[in-house]
C-alpha cells in the first residue's frame, strides 16, 4: 500500500489504514521521542499520543511538504509537553543578557560517528540538549524552539551558544585525554 493510499484511508476511518501507518513510522517516531524525553516509558507516551494527534488532525494535512516531516512535527511536541509535564526543566540557569561567544570546535569532532555525537548530547544539561536537538538536529527556528519551550527567543538562542560551548568543551577533554592515552 502507497502512502498517499494510506493517508487517504485513514482521514476515511480506514483500520487497516491506521494500523498500516504505525506499522511503518512507529519504529522511527519512537526514537525521536526518545531523543526529546530520555526515558523509554515517556517516550512510548509521547509516541501513542503522537498517533492520537495524528489521527485526529489528518484531516488538516493538505499534502503540502513530506507527511513524514509533519508527523514528526507533532512528535516532538507531544515528546516536550510530556517532557515539561514530568520533568523539570530549567531554562533560569540561562540568561538572556548573557552574550556567549563560540569557541572552536576540536578536530576530533569531524571524526565522530552519529552515536558519537548522540552520546555527546546526552552529557549536556536537559535545557541545552533539548534547544540544541531542536535548533540544530530538527532544524526549528529559535521563534518554533522558544514557542515550543516557552521561553523568550533571546534564551534560546543563548541556550544554544551555551550548548555548542559545553560540547566543544566536552570534546576538547575528551581528545586530550585519547592524546594522553597514546
Amino acid at each position: 500500500m502507497q502512502i498517499d493510499d494510506i493517508i487517504k484511508g485513514c482521514k476515511e476511518g480506514n483500520r487497516k489504514c491506521q494500523d498500516a501507518l504505525v506499522q511503518k513510522f512507529a519504529p522511527g517516531l519512537l526514537s525521536l521521542c526518545i531523543r526529546y524525553t530520555s526515558d523509554r516509558e515517556l517516550a512510548r507516551d509521547a509516541l501513542q499520543e503522537t498517533f492520537i494527534n495524528v489521527f485526529r488532525f489528518i484531516g488538516k494535512f493538505e499534502g503540502k511538504g513530506s507527511f513524514e516531516g509533519w508527523m514528526r512535527r507533532i512528535a516532538v511536541t507531544s515528546s516536550i509537553t510530556l517532557n515539561r509535564k514530568f520533568r523539570n526543566l530549567h531554562f533560569d540557569e540561562i540568561r538572556e543578557e548573557d552574550h556567549w561567544q563560540h569557541t572552536s570546535v576540536p578536530d576530533i569532532y569531524h571524526n565522530l560517528a552519529a552515536e558519537d555525537i548522540l552520546l555527546l548530547l546526552k552529557q549536556l544539561p536537559d535545557s541545552l540538549y533539548l534547544v540544541f536537538n531542536l535548533c540544530v538536529v530538527e532544524g526549528y527556528s529559535h521563534e518554533e524552539t522558544s514557542a515550543l519551550l516557552g521561553i523568550a527567543e533571546a534564551t534560546s538562542r543563548s541556550a544554544l551558544c551555551k550548548a555548542r560551548n559545553r560540547l566543544a568543551e566536552i570534546i576538547k577533554k575528551q581528545s586530550d585525554v585519547l592524546a594522553y592515552a597514546s
